[in-house]
């Protein structure tokens, strides 16, 4: 028997995934705009968008016996609107789904990740554990490595990515709350250089905050 698990993350280039066809057959579903009993997010990543999801699960199905949510390319969400996201997805409701797709996972929560079973149809990249930046806290030192890599966008962004797959990477073998800060920390400096902040300020705001 194919298990479904109640949230999913697939992990993938493809828009649809094979992955999700074959979930949706399985709920004898079909990847019709029109199916009542599917609400597909896939250009308004609001966080009121997000929180329409509750009322729409709240409902029976029309004409299923379950009702599914896809949230395509999640990583649009912006924090907080993953934060609005965490319930549900811990608590979706008997005989509800919710799949969520993306081809850049690092910029998920952490908290997005321990709550969905992951399905990777896209290889991602495995850093190496001896590249893991130590913050020494002292103020001289972390600002020359902020001197180094917060020149210009095209470094900035994957020095921070590639530091947040390496915390991602120590929070599965040693889970603590510090790491989980740092990788919060990591993600919002990401979403700053994205959004064309400088990227010194959010290398500043890793190291300093």
């Amino acid at each position: 028997m194919f298990y479904i698990f109640p949230s999913t993350l697939i992990v993938t280039n493809n828009d649809p995934d094979p992955q999700i066809i074959t979930l949706l057959k399985t709920l004898n579903h079909q990847l019709n705009p029109n199916n009542p009993d599917l609400k597909i997010i896939d250009t308004d990543w609001s966080i009121s968008e997000i929180r329409t999801i509750k009322n729409f699960l709240s409902q029976k199905p029309y004409n299923h016996l379950n009702k599914v949510v896809i949230i395509k390319n999640a990583d649009n969400l912006a924090a907080e609107a993953q934060n609005a996201l965490l319930k549900v997805l811990e608590e979706p409701g008997l005989n509800n789904y919710l799949i969520l797709t993306t081809n850049q996972p690092s910029s998920l929560l952490p908290t997005i990740h321990s709550r969905c079973h992951l399905i990777k149809t896209k290889e991602l990249a495995i850093a190496k554990t001896d590249q893991l930046l130590k913050i020494s806290g002292i103020l001289k030192t972390d600002l020359a490595t902020v001197d180094q890599f917060g020149l210009d966008k095209t470094s900035a962004l994957p020095f921070l990515e590639n530091q947040l797959l390496l915390f991602q990477q120590q929070l599965i073998s040693q889970p603590n709350s510090q790491t989980t800060n740092l990788i919060q920390k990591l993600i919002h400096a990401i979403q700053m250089v994205k959004a064309n902040v400088d990227p010194r300020s959010a290398l500043d705001y890793f190291f300093l905050s």
